[in-house]
Formats: C-alpha cells, structure tokens, sequence
C-alpha cells in the first residue's frame, strides 16, 4: 500500500511538471523538483547516470502517457481540482464583459461573463475554483464577489 502511494504520489508530481518538462529541450527533474521533493523522493541520491535515465523516462511518459493518467488517475484529479491562491498583478477595477487579469503566479484568466462589477483595488487576491462540471469561478477575496473564468495563458 505504501509503495503505491509513492507511486501515486511520485506520478502526480511528475504529471504537474508535464507542461515545463514538454516546454524544455532537456528536462531535468532536479530543475523541476524542489530541494524537498528531491530529499523525500530519494532522487538527490542517484547518480548523474540514473538521473539522466529518468530524464529520458519522464519525456517518454510525458509524450506517451500522461494524458491518459491525467484523464483516470483520482490523485492527478484532487491535486488539478485544488483552488488557486493568487493575487490580481497590479491596479484592478473590477470586470466588464470579457475582462482579462494577470496574476501574480504568471497565469492570465479572462472572464467568460457579460456581467459587470465595479471595484478598486490594488494587487487584491483571488481564488480560483474548478466545479464538477469543470468551469472555473474566480472570487475577490476582500470582497467575496465571483465571476466564472477562463485560463488564457
């Protein structure tokens, strides 16, 4: 049981770096795990030789399998349904229609809503949900008003 867990665990860690490992000519899951990631997975400990090895894994996983992983996999699906924490990037005045705000994670959302609001504030934060069915739901933290969005980039 223990062992599938690391599994699991081990898959999902790699299944959230798919998209920086597909971007880079060479992953190196040394450069995609953090320091603790790297001390609990044991991987710190391989040889240049192993680590390349998993290199060479982790683009072919990434290439062949991750997708049908991500689509039936319970543990990729909790950690791609947990709420994002953030803050608007700068000056916000609220939405009116499609509205476009950058976060301070690097991520741009854009309002899939014809509704209006109005509201300044300056870096406020936000969290985004995912419902069942899949739509996200950005809400102002400091005020509590929501609107559903789509990530641009």
């Amino acid at each position: 049981m223990a062992g599938k867990m690391i599994r699991l665990s081990f898959a999902a860690v790699l299944i959230v770096c798919m998209q920086i490992a597909i971007a880079a000519d060479n992953p190196d899951i040394r450069v995609l795990m953090t320091t603790e990631e790297l001390t609990a997975s044991g991987i710190g400990r391989l040889s240049d030789d192993e680590i390349e090895a998993i290199n060479r894994w982790l683009v072919r996983y990434t290439a062949q399998d991750a997708g049908e992983i991500m689509d039936s996999s319970p543990a990729v699906q909790e950690i791609s349904n947990a709420p994002i924490r953030s803050a608007i990037d700068g000056q916000f005045n609220g939405w009116d229609g499609p509205t476009r705000f950058r976060l301070k994670n690097g991520e741009v959302w854009e309002t899939s809503s014809t509704r209006r609001y109005s509201y300044s504030a300056v870096d406020p934060e936000v969290e985004i949900t995912r419902n069942w069915m899949g739509i996200h739901r950005m809400r102002i933290l400091e005020t509590g008003r929501a609107i559903n969005v789509r990530l641009v980039e």
